[in-house]
């Protein structure tokens, strides 16, 4: 009769099952750790670009508000000067006519470049900056342009409370005799009429309502002209900030 033997299976000692468990465990821990520095590294290229991409946003905002401040306080000088005209001497129509198209004309609204901001906070990629120092001065940016939000639709407003009333005043065949239009680059450039057009009224109360009307103008710009230049060095604080933190020239 045959007779089977069952293998002899070597019983395994306290030894052999740790060596086993230890080799499992640093198994799943270096995996658990190399996924942890690709992610780190995964985090670490997507803040940097993100970064990048804001500081064009902010080197962008800081070329805007050079330009309207200089716009705005050029246009709040003629306005300046339109009041007094208008209230001292009304000699000279001509210069009155262009001052007060030209206010109006070149009155500029700040719009700053939230884009990668907004990009940022959508997909947490805000919670990826380290810094406390960094992040804080980020918010603090990106919350006092809020402030321009209301001014901007004020500044806005009160450019349209002028057109509103210089129907009183001023001519508008006169107006559009002044738009000469630039070939080379599509643009409109407002000239001096000659001849010295004739106001539409002489009338205190009529003149009065034009000159309120461009004095609150000129004091929201002026207040809008300031807070930008706050502003300003206020990016150019937070890309120097940004640069030095993320070794970016």
């Amino acid at each position: 009769m045959e007779v089977h033997h069952h293998p002899r299976v070597e019983k395994k000692n306290f030894k052999g099952y740790f060596l086993e468990f230890l080799m499992i465990f640093l198994a799943v821990t270096l995996g658990f750790f190399a996924e942890n520095i690709r992610e780190s590294i995964n985090d670490k290229t997507k803040i940097k670009s993100s970064v990048r991409s804001m500081i064009a946003d902010l080197q962008s905002d800081v070329n805007m508000y050079n330009a309207t401040i200089l716009i705005n306080k050029l246009s709040d000088r003629r306005i300046d000067t339109l009041i007094s005209l208008l209230k001292l001497d009304r000699s000279n129509t001509s210069r009155i006519y262009f001052l007060a198209r030209y206010a109006t004309a070149n009155n500029n609204i700040y719009t700053p470049d939230t884009k990668t901001f907004d990009q940022m906070k959508s997909s947490d990629a805000l919670k990826l900056i380290d810094s406390r120092k960094v992040a804080d001065s980020i918010s603090d940016y990106y919350q006092s342009l809020q402030f321009f939000i209301s001014q901007s639709d004020l500044q806005r407003q009160k450019v349209v409370d002028v057109h509103l009333v210089n129907s009183q005043l001023f001519d508008g065949y006169v107006f559009q005799q002044m738009f000469t239009r630039v070939e080379r680059n599509l643009d409109v450039e407002i000239t001096q009429p000659e001849n010295n057009p004739p106001l539409l009224s002489e009338d205190f109360n009529a003149i009065n309502k034009v000159m309120i009307a461009y004095h609150y103008l000129y004091g929201t710009t002026e207040i809008n002209t300031k807070a930008a230049e706050e502003i300003r060095q206020h990016a150019l604080r937070l890309i120097e900030l940004l640069k030095n933190e993320y070794h970016l020239g």
